[in-house]
């Protein structure tokens, strides 16, 4: 009977360590490996499993198409007094990511989304981040996005320590939705959102 005992709480343990061996490989951005996993089998369970829901909720979450004038007009009117930070984001062919900045300017009294040219970038706006990955996305942005698809990143301080920071982020939040990940920028954390189309108003057609 004893015998027994000691073979299933061998059992259990064997079966514990595959399960947790199997969230290390999975999980890229975990700090910890696989190494010593018989000393931290807690731990690693907890950490792998966050970080694999975190990457599956982003996946989900990530690509949609934001708030439209006509169904969330007071999200968009929040949009207008207070906008987060707003990038256009892409993966070009040689897999590095360039990003462009947008705005939202006034066409004939229309409110319109315009992308802003730095003095001396080029015309479309488009020029290489390679500092990007200094940033800490979480999840990485670079496995957020495929080659030659590009999408809207929206940004607002994550941690909210004045009433400029929490009209940001409600903001970014209204129009944009759930947050997808977070990242870092001179010290501070930020919650950042990818969407597929800008929300509320129209682009500018480029010339």
């Amino acid at each position: 009977m004893k015998s027994e005992k000691v073979s299933n709480f061998i059992a259990r343990r064997i079966a514990s360590m595959v399960i947790v061996i199997a969230l290390a490989a999975g999980c890229s951005g975990c700090a910890l490996g696989a190494v010593g996993v018989v000393t931290t089998v807690v731990p690693m369970v907890a950490a792998g499993s966050a970080q694999v829901i975190a990457a599956g909720v982003a996946m989900k979450e990530g690509g949609s198409t934001g708030a439209s004038k006509e169904d969330n007009a007071d999200k968009c009117d929040q949009l207008l007094r207070v906008l987060p930070g707003v990038e256009e984001v892409r993966k070009n062919k040689d897999g590095l990511i360039e990003s462009r900045q947008w705005k939202i300017g006034e066409n004939a009294g229309t409110p319109t989304w315009r992308m802003v040219r730095t003095q001396d970038g080029p015309e479309n706006g488009w020029q290489l981040k390679p500092g990007i990955a200094n940033l800490l996305f979480n999840p990485p942005l670079y496995q957020m996005l495929e080659p030659d698809k590009p999408e809207y990143l929206a940004y607002a301080p994550a941690n909210v320590v004045n009433v400029s920071d929490s009209e940001q982020f409600d903001s970014m939040t209204g129009a944009f939705g759930a947050g997808v990940g977070t990242f870092k920028w001179h010290d501070r954390s930020y919650s950042y959102v990818l969407v597929k189309e800008l929300p509320c108003f129209k682009p500018a057609p480029e010339k």
